[in-house]
């Protein structure tokens, strides 16, 4: 299998996928769905109303701790069905089946798309991008087959089902212009607007409900009143948007967090390479196919942008820009014979591969270690006597990652009494083994990713 080494995976990537899985345990699934599968605006708008969103997530929760394999299937199964209905609607706007396949393949294996495979939490992207791929099969017919009613109805549901999935589907009315520039660019000559203004308008009602449902979260982000992560900063985009462009050629780069701390040269060599993908649809199908896919691999990047720190999982939408571009670069370079090239361009999808199993074996490592590090904790809990609060201090040896372990308990019920965490975190310096004052104990924390007292 493609993601054999996310299904192997013992543990999760951080505390967001065990936050629900505490909540389902300690107060069951049905006072989850009503808590997490609310409606409203929140108070700024990084606040998450994602309700199928997180009704899938909290369906793979349920098998977290007792199998572990079966959550990470649910992310796998989102992925596989997503890349069929890509290859479906490529076929549907007219492309051959071989390029449909080869792009539905490049795709499933993108890098770009690892992130939002692997991590539990992150299976919003997977989702919107499914949904908006079902309003996509509808609206790359119309050019032909016109706008019913039926067709009409199911754009809209495909939208606000979109919407409800993750908020990042405001972008659909984008998306409808796309699908019909690349229409115009493809036959100028046989084009019309109006159905896909009709696509447009339609599309764009429920983008306007939500955005107006939301505009005291909107507006509460946009003055400042929103955690410092979803605050955002016009003058953050010109790096984001770097970033993402190097960051499908940073071949072991597997956290856009970490991008800011590798050498220059680095996202400069990564992007050159990409801008030769660019140069290559240029080449082969002219300037409006270049901008084309520009925009594509953008448009599902724009909402988050200008946040201080976007993750790697947002680039799940931009893979189907990437992987229809070099599929289609692939099918006209072996019918013109420039064989050359076409080992180059191999090249180049065997090491997006490369760093699709970067990431995964990354997922895997941060797992393995999480894993060990709650069975250490689990049972050093257990095992406390001493009356109140039974906290554990960890102090990190060399070599320990303790970011896993900091994102393994943080914020979650299941380790806070009293409304105190507790697990909590010292300095390195700080080893000594033994019961404190207060009744906590202090911990190392191996490289290992085990405790010790």
């Amino acid at each position: 299998m493609t993601h054999a080494v996310i299904l192997a995976t013992p543990g999760f990537y951080a505390h967001d996928e065990w936050q629900k899985f505490d909540h389902i345990r300690l107060h069951g699934f049905w006072d989850f769905a009503r808590a997490y599968g609310a409606i409203r605006p929140g108070p700024e708008f990084g606040y998450p109303m994602r309700p199928i969103g997180f009704m899938q997530q909290g369906i793979a929760a349920l098998w977290m701790q007792s199998a572990p394999l079966a959550s990470h299937l649910v992310g796998i199964a989102n992925h596989a069905l997503v890349g069929l209905t890509f290859v479906w609607v490529l076929r549907r706007a007219g492309f051959s089946s071989t390029s449909a396949g080869t792009a539905g393949a490049l795709f499933v294996l993108s890098p770009l798309t690892t992130m939002g495979t692997g991590w539990l939490a992150a299976s919003f992207d997977q989702l919107y991008i499914l949904f908006l791929l079902f309003a996509a099969a509808a609206i790359v017919r119309i050019q032909h087959e016109g706008m019913s009613v039926r067709r009409a109805a199911w754009i809209l549901l495909a939208t606000v089902t979109a919407l409800l999935a993750k908020e990042t589907a405001i972008v659909a009315p984008g998306v409808v212009l796309l699908l019909g520039y690349l229409a115009w660019s493809a036959n100028p000559d046989g084009f019309s607007w109006r159905p896909f203004g009709i696509a447009f308008v339609i599309v764009l009602l429920p983008v306007v409900a939500y955005l107006l449902f939301r505009a005291s979260a909107i507006t509460a982000s946009i003055a400042g009143h929103s955690t410092a992560e979803y605050i955002p900063e016009l003058w953050n985009a010109p790096a984001n948007a770097w970033r993402f462009f190097a960051f499908p050629f940073r071949l072991k780069l597997v956290e856009m967090s970490a991008a800011v701390f590798r050498s220059p040269w680095q996202p400069m060599a990564a992007a050159a390479v990409h801008l030769l993908l660019v140069g290559a649809v240029y080449w082969l199908f002219g300037l409006r196919f270049a901008l084309a896919y520009i925009a594509g691999y953008f448009i599902f990047l724009l909402p988050v942008l200008m946040l201080p720190n976007p993750g790697v999982h947002c680039l799940y939408g931009a893979a189907l820009a990437m992987s229809l571009a070099i599929a289609a670069t692939l099918e006209r370079l072996l019918v013109t014979q420039h064989k050359r090239v076409v080992l180059l361009v191999l090249a180049g999808a065997a090491a997006l591969y490369a760093h699709d199993l970067a990431i995964q074996r990354h997922l895997y490592d941060i797992g393995q270690c999480q894993s060990r590090f709650l069975a250490s904790v689990d049972t050093l809990l257990a095992q406390r006597q001493t009356p109140g609060t039974p906290g554990i201090i960890v102090s990190p040896e060399a070599g320990a990652p303790l970011r896993v372990a900091i994102r393994a308990v943080s914020a979650r019920e299941a380790y806070t009494a009293n409304g105190r965490p507790l697990v909590s975190f010292g300095s390195p310096d700080q080893r000594e083994g033994g019961a404190l004052d207060n009744g906590a104990i202090r911990v190392r924390m191996t490289a290992a990713c085990t405790l010790l007292m």
